[in-house]
């Protein structure tokens, strides 16, 4: 029995043993690897420092106290904990490290994440927490850092290398201030959490809350603005992809890398202690790729001007050029703002949604919705406002263009802007008319252009259609609908001008204007014979360009939508006789004049006998064809008007018919 006894006790012994030995061997290979990380991060110019290391193997739990990381270049960095804690950490492979909990508290980090004092950035939280984390053991072996891009794309690296469900802070503080941000700006993020991190990817990135606090420079004073953003959402955003841009391997590389999906908040609300305030009911940005080509950070970074700098244009010009590019290597999908509000002196101002998108450093359609405000005039409205095809990437090379040293502006390149956008719409705008309190509609507007010959758009359509008030000193035919009691009228402009290269023609079709209650009237023509260099900012060369130009074949087509009546009723009341009488009387007298006219010019007795037609006959449509007899230079027919503008007309052949 003493025997068993004695084994017993003796198995005890060497299991306490063997277990303290296990341990101290399992911390010491822990503190082992921990060092070997930090001598990696001093070999490479920086400072690691930490202070009590702590295992339990019967809890599998591990703790580090006090750890401070600075680096000095290729910038000013720093990152500290007081202590770091694991639980459940796993017994698997030596080149892993496996836990279930992880939490680090009192983090104190700090660095510049743009050069030259740009903007230094600080943050602050109290406690993080991971679950379920793996990872690496040993930080992967790092070619020397030299750049920021060096150190942005070793952290995504190592970012990538590791997996975890969680990771929640329910504080962070962030404290940002530099050259970009002068009066200096805080963010606290309540409500942190990030999920499924895996293979460089993100799921879901949460934030319940950001409060902001920032002072923004204005003329003679600083303003302080804080504000608010509810329910922040990030999806898909991939480390892997982010780290490929960056490589200098990858710099010619066409591929657009996908590197966040959509990105989403809630209310976003500002204020301002000047009393101005405004708010966002929610934000939301599709996918982001990005081109390793064009969207160069090296070179970005490069350009940048260094703080207190003395202004250089040729550095600023190519700092333009590498922005330009930058954006040429950008991709947004559909990205909106809807429900802001503002508060003004003026009165409040609303803006029912934003839009846009940016492909290749071009936004599609740029559009602002359901605008609705007060001026000191009067309310303002506008259903919709948007730019269309507008290359911002190509409109900065032709600012760079347009400074360059010693020259002024060329007019091509200053007409040249145009191609840096294809077209404007509005719908529905209603502002104030002048000072008379009415209001004028632009039901709808458009503007665009394209088929550039050099700085020149070969391709012009226009579309109007605006109500607007009438008064007495607008005019005729205005002044006639004034007169009988109309006091607006609705004005409809449909147009196209299209230059066709190789039949060396320009039409205008559509040419539609119409006044409403009043006519209608539609225009087809063409210019024969117009040659390429008529498309130029030179007038002298253009004059001379446009000497061969002959007329083509017109068509107008006039419709009386009230205007035979209202004319007819006006002539009435100034003869004092009835509206049948002044019917009479008034084509009578056209068709007398027209007749007298006829002697000399046929055309003039056949348009005057059309005309009266109308008269008799109102809400009738009146057509003309015009011909050229034989080819007809424009400029020899526009000098023969000034001497002969009889003859002149017989060049043509006029069909006139009432419909």
């Amino acid at each position: 029995m003493s025997k068993i006894v004695i084994g017993l006790g003796a198995a005890a012994v060497a299991a306490v043993g063997g277990y303290f030995g296990t341990e101290a061997y399992i911390r010491h290979r822990i503190a082992t690897e921990i060092e070997m990380n930090f001598a990696q991060i001093r070999a490479s110019g920086g400072q690691a420092k930490h202070g009590d290391l702590a295992f339990s193997l019967w809890s599998r739990d591990l703790t580090l106290s006090d750890i401070a990381v600075e680096f000095s270049a290729p910038q000013q960095a720093s990152i500290k904990v007081r202590r770091f804690a694991a639980s459940g950490i796993g017994s698997g492979s030596a080149s892993t490290f496996t836990a279930s909990n992880i939490v680090l508290t009192d983090i104190d980090a700090s660095g510049a994440i743009a050069p030259s004092g740009g903007l230094d950035v600080i943050v602050k939280t109290p406690r993080v927490e991971i679950s379920d984390y793996s990872g690496p053991t040993r930080m992967p072996e790092q070619s020397k850092i030299v750049t920021p891009i060096d150190l942005y794309r070793a952290g995504l690296a190592q970012f990538a290398a590791i997996s975890a469900r969680t990771i929640t802070a329910s504080t962070v503080n962030v404290s940002a201030k530099g050259t970009a941000l002068p009066g200096g700006a805080d963010y606290v993020y309540s409500d942190l959490a990030i999920r499924d991190i895996k293979d460089g990817k993100v799921a879901t990135s949460q934030v319940g809350r950001v409060n902001i606090a920032m002072s923004v420079a204005q003329p003679g004073k600083q303003v302080r603005m804080t504000g608010e953003i509810a329910d922040v959402t990030a999806r898909d955003f991939d480390a892997t992809a982010a780290a490929t841009v960056l490589d200098p391997a990858h710099a010619r590389d066409d591929k657009f890398y996908r590197i966040q999906g959509v990105v989403s908040t809630g209310a976003y609300t500002v204020t301002a202690d000047s009393g101005l305030s405004f708010r966002i009911d929610g934000i939301k940005m599709g996918d982001m790729k990005l081109q390793p080509s064009k969207f160069n950070m090296q070179e970005l970074l490069a350009v940048l001007p260094a703080a207190n700098a003395p202004a250089d244009l040729a550095k600023a010009r190519a700092m333009i050029e590498t922005v330009a590019s930058a954006y040429e290597g950008i991709q947004i999908d559909n990205a909106e703002m809807l429900g802001l509000s503002a508060q003004t002196p003026e009165g409040p101002m609303k803006l029912a949604a934003m839009r846009f998108n940016l492909d290749r450093g071009k936004v599609g359609e740029f559009a602002i919705e359901g605008v609705d405000g007060k001026t000191k005039d009067g309310p303002i409205k506008l259903g919709r406002f948007a730019l269309k095809g507008f290359d911002f990437s190509g409109l900065l090379r032709q600012t760079s263009q347009m400074t360059a040293l010693g020259k002024t502006p060329s007019t091509d390149s200053i007409v040249g802007m145009l191609k840096a956008l294809e077209g404007i719409e509005f719908k529905d705008m209603v502002v104030p008319h002048k000072d008379s309190g009415k209001l004028v509609t632009l039901h709808d507007a458009s503007l665009s252009w394209g088929q550039f010959v050099g700085p020149i758009p070969s391709k012009i359509n226009l579309k109007l259609n605006i109500t607007g008030p009438l008064e007495e000193k607008d005019g005729e035919p205005f002044t006639l609908l004034h007169d009988v009691g109309i006091n607006e009228a609705t004005a409809n402009i449909d147009v196209g001008l299209a230059w066709n290269e190789n039949e060396k023609k320009l039409v205008l079709a559509p040419g539609t204007f119409e006044i409403g209650k009043l006519f209608a009237l539609n225009v087809k023509t063409s210019f024969e014979n117009v040659q390429r260099s008529v498309f130029t900012t030179d007038p002298q060369r253009a004059l001379m360009a446009a000497l061969p130009i002959e007329y083509g074949a017109m068509e107008l087509v006039g419709r009386d939508l009230g205007a035979v009546d209202l004319s007819v009723a006006q002539y009435a009341r100034k003869q004092n006789v009835s509206t049948e009488t002044a019917r009479t009387t008034l084509a009578s007298e056209i068709r007398t004049k027209g007749r007298a006219a006829g002697n000399d010019d046929p055309v003039s007795g056949r348009l005057a006998d059309a005309v009266a037609a109308m008269i008799e006959k109102p809400n009738g449509t009146l057509a003309l064809k015009i011909t050229p007899r034989a080819k007809l230079p424009v400029m020899q027919f526009l000098e023969l008007v000034k001497n002969d503008p009889a003859t002149a007309f017989t060049l043509f052949e006029i069909d006139i018919q009432n419909k």
